[in-house]
């Protein structure tokens, strides 16, 4: 066991503690980051199923929401965190969202101008922007005709993936270095300052206390452990790991530890047409219809052929197997809704592993099946002969009218084929102690030099995906601690 001082321990490597660190070091301070999983460049990533969701996956890919229904949780492992594995979409954060949380919520710093400064520095170092027509794909090409058909308002998708190919395996890691994840577009530049120690492949296990400070953090690699002592710390852990940390730590008694989990709550749909699409081909998630105000987006996607067999949700059986064969003629988009209703937590089981659970309320699993109504008008209208319904074990729909019957809006949620995206709160942030965990600051109360800088503290869910929002917080967190430190 060894000893290490630092000014700053971040604890976690995705993008909120990879923002944090940069930000944190452009201040001349002496920065650890710990981070559990493993450091990668383009030319580790492989192709292939099984490697990824053993090494890039957070439990294998196996992590689950327990509730009526039980919903698959992705997440990163590695350098990057969830940035690894994600299809590069960036969105600014509403600013209805920024508004809710600043006058309703108290959380005074989020100031509108401000960051819009912290976005702009964003899109600069991520190069976001929508991908050339060139990579596109036609699963997003054919998706904008169908849109444009009906007078949807549809855009490109913003991706921070300016060297993008098309090569259709974003979730195995971006094989040909096109995507700037936070390691490679935060991170790495901010490594030419000398200020910051990686500790890649290391686990936060404790961290001690005394009279209201954060003391000695000990973290283990599997076959020794180390103790590192900071003046602050911060918690990136994500809004898995940081809530159960802090749990499992007692750095906390507030009530609402673990609590407000929100997500989006999504389903995908796949259709068939009478032309060829080569769905792995291009862009993973390049097209999105804009329904924010209505409560989702719709998002185009595609998985791996090996993957698709898992997407159909059609009956085991011939019917399957004959949409297998003529896989180049599938096309795919999900909907992705803003989380209003349902009620999510996260806790420590008597294991040591967290429990998440999660209700999808009625007002969520209504706008996802509206949202479903949606995106198989846009397949119709783009020339669709059959849409798969979002219904598990279901046949495949010819006509709109049919869609409709074969997936009514009291479907219960027992028989929706759903999955979730985008963890966010368990520890939120807001301005009375009573309702939140952390303040305007990123302050883990009633700790003086505990901050948490990822989606937990988000007050609400987005209705959009988070990573630039994740990223623009931390850097605000560390930008408060910056100035009560230097």
């Amino acid at each position: 066991m060894s000893n290490s001082s630092f000014d700053v321990a971040v604890v976690g490597g995705g993008a909120g503690g990879c923002a944090a660190a940069a930000k944190l070091a452009s201040a001349g301070l002496k920065v650890a980051l710990i981070e559990e999983g493993k450091q990668y460049q383009p030319k580790d990533f492989k192709p292939n199923t099984i490697w990824a969701l053993k090494n890039l996956y957070q439990q294998n890919g196996t992590r689950m929401m327990g509730g009526e229904t039980p919903m698959l949780l992705p997440g990163g492992k590695g350098l990057g965190g969830s940035t690894l594995i994600n299809s590069a979409i960036c969105f600014r954060t509403p600013s209805e969202i920024l508004e809710d949380w600043r006058v309703n919520l108290g959380c005074h710093t989020i100031d509108t101008a401000h960051f819009d400064e912290l976005f702009r520095d964003l899109y600069t170092k991520l190069k976001i922007a929508p991908n050339p027509m060139a990579v596109q794909g036609k699963n997003n090409t054919v998706f904008h005709e169908g849109a444009q058909k009906l007078g949807l308002d549809g855009h490109f998708m913003p991706r921070n993936a300016p060297g993008c190919i098309g090569c259709g395996v974003c979730q195995y890691g971006c094989v040909s270095g096109g995507k700037l994840s936070a390691d490679r577009a935060l991170l790495a530049p901010a490594m030419a300052t000398g200020d910051i120690t990686l500790f890649t492949g290391w686990k936060a296990v404790s961290l001690d206390t005394h009279q209201g400070r954060a003391t000695d953090l000990t973290i283990d690699n599997g076959t020794s452990t180390q103790v590192l002592r900071a003046d602050q710390y911060v918690l990136s852990m994500g809004p898995i790991g940081s809530p159960t940390f802090i749990e499992k730590n007692g750095l906390s008694s507030s009530p609402h530890l673990g609590k407000h989990l929100t997500v989006h709550p999504t389903s995908g749909l796949v259709a068939r047409y009478d032309r060829d699409i080569y769905p792995w081909r291009g862009v993973t998630q390049g097209y999105y219809v804009d329904n924010w105000q209505e409560g989702y987006l719709i998002q185009t996607f595609t998985v791996t052929p090996d993957q698709y067999y898992m997407v159909l949700q059609t009956p085991l059986g011939e019917e399957t197997m004959e949409h297998m064969q003529n896989l180049h003629q599938i096309g795919s988009a999900g909907v992705l809704v803003h989380d209003t209703d349902s009620v999510g937590s996260v806790s420590v089981g008597l294991s040591g592993k967290p429990i998440i659970k999660y209700a999808l309320g009625n007002h969520d699993r209504k706008t996802l099946i509206k949202g479903l109504y949606k995106t198989a008008e846009v397949f119709f209208a783009a020339g669709a002969r059959m849409v798969s319904t979002g219904r598990r074990n279901q046949r495949m729909a010819r006509t709109m009218k049919e869609f409709r019957q074969l997936l009514p809006l009291n479907t219960p949620t027992t028989e929706l084929a759903t999955y979730a995206s985008h963890p966010m709160g368990t520890v939120r942030m807001g301005g009375d102690p009573e309702k939140s965990v952390v303040d305007p600051a990123g302050r883990l109360r009633p700790l003086t030099n505990v901050r948490v800088a990822d989606a937990s503290i988000f007050p609400t869910s987005l209705g959009v995906n988070p990573q630039v929002t994740t990223m623009a917080l931390a850097t605000m967190v560390a930008e408060n601690l910056i100035h009560d430190t230097v």
